[in-house]
């Protein structure tokens, strides 16, 4: 098992902490337990053994994204562990009864940590018996036989309820994740319900009247016929493109980036398909809620499509800011510009042309203040201002309920 597969264990990160703080604790003891060897005991042979134990504790503190995935693999280095550990509780401290025995308590935390109670209990009993074989030659009483082992059962049922505690804890990650995506993918259906009423259905509501008027203009004035006909196939490659738009939206994977990431990877594809050269400034960190990233991309997609269509621009310039509470989206061209007014978002509505009304509405639903400024000649700035404070809910909640 390699510290890749540890991640994906339950409560890996908790259980990681967890098993480091025990063998810090295991340092502490070992440094202790050095201090206190009785003089008379203290050799060289005892000195290099319980500080070999102390380096091996701290070398686990440093290297656990190895050591417990082989721990967990191995339970006999546990053992290993665990032999080493109680040789010198014979040898270097005579059976003693001294803070290295606190020493060993700690592995059975650890192992109810790692293996859950039925391999705790099973590295436990060794432990109690390798206690026994350690205290042999020393007075027995109801303390030395009953008490001090018992602290290994206590050690290993202090580890194994840590690890439920943390599984039940993942299990309770899991399912808010699981929520959290269920409420995700429905408003993600509700949303692209939304696009589909706000452009797709609008564009073919307005083929579906042109064509049904068309046979009566084919009859009376077959010129306007003419200029119908066209109408009606231009609004159908709008709507292709619309339909086309919200499947591509499916599959974007940038827009599950934060929008300052996402921005230049966006724009950079539309200047390619367009043959526009265009400058990107996004500050760094900027981003919105999922919904409004949404609606946000939507509104630069749109806005960029315009000047495609009808701009004949060399260059745009597009900026994400944040400051005073506010996310600013700023898209610049040098085109040739439109009276903006409202007799000329009538014309454009009439023949199909729905993108900066669709800007508006998605603007509504923000909260947000978009704005066009335009002048024939002179290019078009559309500046998009969100509230990052909340915007204004009360008109939100007007949009959605039409």
């Amino acid at each position: 098992m390699s510290s890749d597969r540890l991640s994906g264990l339950p409560a890996s990160a908790r259980i990681a902490s967890t098993f480091r703080i025990l063998m810090q604790v295991r340092v502490l003891v070992a440094a202790l337990a050095l201090l206190v060897i009785p003089q008379n005991e203290r050799t060289d042979a005892s000195v290099y053994i319980v500080t070999g134990i102390g380096f091996w504790s701290w070398f686990a503190v440093v290297g656990w994204k190895h050591i417990v995935p082989w721990l967990i693999k191995a339970p006999l280095l546990v053992a290993v562990d665990i032999l080493i550990s109680y040789a010198v509780l014979e040898f270097a401290f005579s059976g003693g009864f001294g803070p290295f025995f606190l020493f060993t308590v700690m592995t059975s935390v650890l192992v109810g940590l790692l293996y859950h109670w039925p391999g705790a209990l099973l590295i436990c009993s060794l432990q109690i018996m390798l206690y026994y074989v350690a205290i042999l030659d020393s007075e027995s009483s109801f303390r030395t036989f009953i008490g001090m082992p018992a602290f290994y059962l206590v050690g290993g049922f202090v580890g194994t309820a840590f690890r439920k505690v943390f599984d039940d804890h993942a299990a309770l990650d899991l399912a808010r994740r699981n929520a959290e995506i269920a409420a995700a993918a429905a408003e993600e259906r509700a949303r692209l319900a939304r696009e589909m009423h706000d452009s797709l259905a609008k564009t073919l509501r307005g083929i579906a009247m042109s064509a049904t008027a068309l046979p009566t203009w084919v009859i009376n004035s077959p010129e306007r016929a003419k200029e119908e006909a066209t109408q009606i196939a231009m609004a159908a490659e709008i709507a292709s493109r619309e339909a086309r738009d919200l499947i591509s939206e499916l599959r974007e994977e940038a827009l599950q980036r934060p929008l300052a990431e996402a921005l230049p990877a966006l724009v950079g594809a539309w200047a390619e398909s367009a043959g526009v050269v265009v400058t990107v400034t996004a500050e760094s960190g900027v981003d919105l809620p999922l919904p409004d990233r949404h609606e946000v991309v939507a509104i630069l997609k749109e806005a960029l499509e315009n000047v495609k269509r009808h701009a004949d621009a060399l260059s745009v310039d597009v900026s994400l800011s944040a400051g005073a509470g506010n996310v600013v989206l700023t898209i610049r061209d040098d085109g040739k510009g439109l009276a903006v007014n409202a007799e000329v978002m009538s014309e454009l509505a009439a023949a199909g042309h729905y993108g900066v009304i669709g800007m508006h509405e998605r603007a509504a639903r923000l909260g947000a203040a978009l704005t066009v400024t335009s002048e024939p000649g002179q290019g078009t700035v559309i500046s998009l201002i969100i509230s990052t404070s909340g915007g204004t809910p009360e008109l939100r909640e007007a949009v959605e309920t039409i």
